[in-house]
């Protein structure tokens, strides 16, 4: 993925904030939080930013548990989230028709469960 050429592509200003973040979330696994952004931006200039790429379509905010989680568009997977220690994992994307933007499943992982009897 081409930070610029996305942004160029849809008809947003080039700033090195922008790229940053787009080139994060390019490399990341899992969708990522404020917290996980490994950037000097305050959070009202981060959240402006998530919010014109949300609307531009270049990335798919999740809520879990009031807090956002963000990932690009062209990345969305499927994921489950324990309800117990908060991970965040990979998981087959289920057949589904029409356009899917991601798939969350909540619960207890195998770990939490065993901890827990």
């Amino acid at each position: 993925m081409n930070a610029i050429e996305l942004l160029k592509d849809h008809h947003i200003g080039i700033s090195d904030l922008r790229v940053q973040m787009l080139e994060i979330l390019s490399k990341a696994n899992t969708p990522i939080s404020f917290e996980s952004f490994p950037l000097e931006a305050n959070k009202t200039t981060f959240y402006r930013n998530m919010e014109l790429f949300e609307r531009e379509g270049i990335v798919i905010r999740t809520e879990i548990e009031r807090k956002g989680f963000y990932e690009l568009a062209s990345k969305a997977r499927a994921y489950f989230v324990c309800e117990v220690c908060k991970e965040i994992s990979n998981i087959s994307m289920p057949e589904i028709k029409g356009k899917v933007k991601s798939v969350l499943i909540k619960g207890v992982c195998e770990k939490c469960d065993e901890e827990e009897r």
